[in-house]
C-alpha cells in the first residue's frame, strides 16, 4: 500500500530523510510541508511480529515473540495487528507518534467497564505498542446516535449523550484521586496561539480560565465511537491512541477534565452536522453537560468552571476545530465540518462578550463608589450614608447581569443551531 493512501500518515506532507533514532525493527519517519511537521514510527516489517518487539521492553500481559501475524489493519491512527498466539487471539496496536507518557496512570484510574489494555511495548519511557484480547465489548454508539438524531428521537438521543457524558465524568471522578495540579493558564493560551499561528488563522482565543479547571491525568480525544454500550446503565470507554494533529503539533502541557468534555462535545457537533436532524443541539447539549456533572467531580464541573468568559467548553471546542483544520489540511482533505463553520463565528461571540464589558464597567464603577462611601461613612467625616446604600443593590444586579449576559454552554457556537 502507498504512503498516501495510510489514513494515518499525512498524505499532503512530503516525507524526507530522517536521521532520527529509532528501536529496532523499527523506522524513524519524518513528514514536512504546509508550515507543518511531523515525526513518527513504523514498524519495518509489521509481520514480523519477534522482528518488531526485539528492541522494545514489554510491560503487563503479552503474547509470545512467537505469535503470528493473522492480519494488518491500518486505521487513523496507525496500524493494528491481529496476531495469534497458540489458540489465543490479540490486537496489537502502535503509536506512531507515542503518548504523552500518562498511558499506564490513565490505565490505572479507568473504571471496570472501561476497556483497556492488558500490556504493551516501550522504548525509552516512549509506548510504542498496547496490547488487548481479540474479543471486543459493543461499540455502535455513535451509529445509534447518528440514527436516533437522524430519526428526530429526542429521547434516545438525549439518553445516549447523557450517558457517554457520564462515562467519562466517571473517569475524572476516579482521576481526582491522582495526580492534580494547579491550572495552567498561560500554557493553554500559548498552545492555541501555536495552533493558530499553524494555520495562520484569523481567529484569537486567550481566556484566564477559573481556578477550578485543575489539571489531571485526561483521557485525550474521546468521541462516541469510543464507548462501550454492553451495560444498559451505564457505559464504560474505549481507550483509544492519541489523533494525527498530536505529531504535528504535540502537547507541551497538562490539560483539565473539562477538555475531554469538550472532546467529545465536539464529536456531538460532526455527528449533528451530518445528520438532517429537526432536533435542537441545545437540548443534547443541555443532556450531555447533566451527564458529566451526574458523575464528574462538582468542581470540575461547576458554573465557574463552564463560565465561557474565563475558558469553558467554547474555548476547547474552539482548540478542537483548529485540530481538525490542522489534520485536513495535513491530508488535503478539503474544509473540515462543522469546525469551519465553527471558527468563522468565533469572531462575532467574542464581540458581544466584549461589548458585554460595559456592563462590568459599569458594576465597578458602583461597588467601587458604593465601598468608597461605606469607607467615608465608617471611617471620615461624612454623614451620607443614602448613596452607598442605593449604589450597593445596583452594583450587585450589574455584576449578575453581566454573568448572565455570558453565552451558556448550553448554546452552540455555531449560532444557526441556536435558531432550532
Amino acid at each position: 500500500m502507498s504512503e498516501d493512501k495510510i489514513a494515518w500518515k499525512p498524505a499532503a506532507m512530503v516525507r524526507i530523510e530522517s536521521e532520527g533514532e529509532a528501536p529496532t525493527g523499527f523506522q524513524n519517519l519524518v513528514f514536512v510541508g504546509i508550515g507543518m511537521k511531523s515525526e513518527m514510527m513504523e514498524p519495518i516489517n509489521p509481520n514480523n511480529w519477534k522482528n518488531t518487539i526485539s528492541g522494545l521492553k514489554s510491560w503487563g500481559e503479552i503474547p509470545s515473540e512467537d505469535a503470528l501475524v493473522e492480519e494488518i489493519i491500518h486505521s487513523e491512527r496507525g496500524i493494528i495487528l491481529k496476531l495469534k498466539d497458540n489458540q489465543d487471539y490479540w490486537s496489537a496496536e502502535f503509536f506512531p507518534w507515542g503518548t504523552d507518557g500518562r498511558l499506564r496512570a490513565r490505565i490505572s484510574l479507568a473504571t471496570e467497564k472501561s476497556d483497556l489494555p492488558i500490556g504493551g511495548f516501550s522504548w525509552n519511557e516512549i509506548d510504542l505498542i498496547t496490547v488487548r484480547k481479540w474479543e471486543r465489548p459493543s461499540r455502535n454508539v455513535k451509529s445509534k446516535l447518528t440514527k436516533a438524531i437522524n430519526s428526530n428521537d429526542l429521547e434516545t438521543s438525549k439518553d445516549i449523550v447523557f450517558k457517554s457524558a457520564a462515562a467519562i465524568g466517571s473517569f475524572h471522578k476516579s482521576a481526582e484521586s491522582g495526580r492534580v495540579t494547579p491550572r495552567d493558564s498561560r500554557k493553554w493560551n500559548k498552545r492555541v496561539e501555536k495552533l493558530e499561528a499553524l494555520l495562520r488563522a484569523n481567529t484569537i482565543w486567550r481566556a484566564p480560565h477559573t481556578k477550578d479547571t485543575v489539571c489531571i491525568i485526561t483521557i485525550g480525544d474521546i468521541r462516541f465511537s469510543d464507548m462501550i454500550d454492553n451495560s444498559e446503565d451505564e457505559y464504560g470507554i474505549y481507550f483509544n491512541r492519541p489523533r494525527l494533529s498530536d505529531s504535528i503539533s504535540r502537547p507541551n502541557c497538562e490539560f483539565p477534565a473539562m477538555r475531554d468534555f469538550s472532546s467529545l462535545l465536539h464529536d456531538l457537533n460532526r455527528i449533528f452536522y451530518s445528520c438532517n436532524s429537526k432536533l435542537s443541539i441545545i437540548d443534547l447539549r443541555e443532556s450531555m453537560i447533566e451527564g458529566w456533572r451526574s458523575t464528574a467531580p462538582e468542581k470540575w464541573s461547576s458554573k465557574n468552571s463552564f463560565y465561557t468568559p474565563r475558558g469553558g467548553v467554547f474555548f476547547w471546542e474552539y482548540e478542537q476545530c483548529l485540530l481538525d483544520v490542522i489534520e485536513a489540511v495535513s491530508h488535503q482533505s478539503g474544509k473540515p465540518e462543522p469546525a469551519v463553520s465553527m471558527l468563522v463565528e468565533v469572531p462575532g461571540i467574542q464581540r458581544t462578550m466584549f461589548n458585554h464589558r460595559i456592563v462590568a464597567a459599569l458594576s465597578f464603577m458602583t461597588g467601587f463608589f458604593c465601598g468608597n462611601g461605606f469607607y467615608q461613612y465608617f471611617m471620615g467625616n461624612s454623614d451620607d450614608f443614602l448613596v452607598p446604600i442605593i449604589l450597593l443593590p445596583i452594583s450587585i444586579g450589574l455584576y449578575y447581569t453581566y454573568r448572565r449576559l455570558a453565552p451558556s454552554p448550553a448554546l452552540s457556537i455555531l449560532r444557526v443551531w441556536n435558531e432550532k
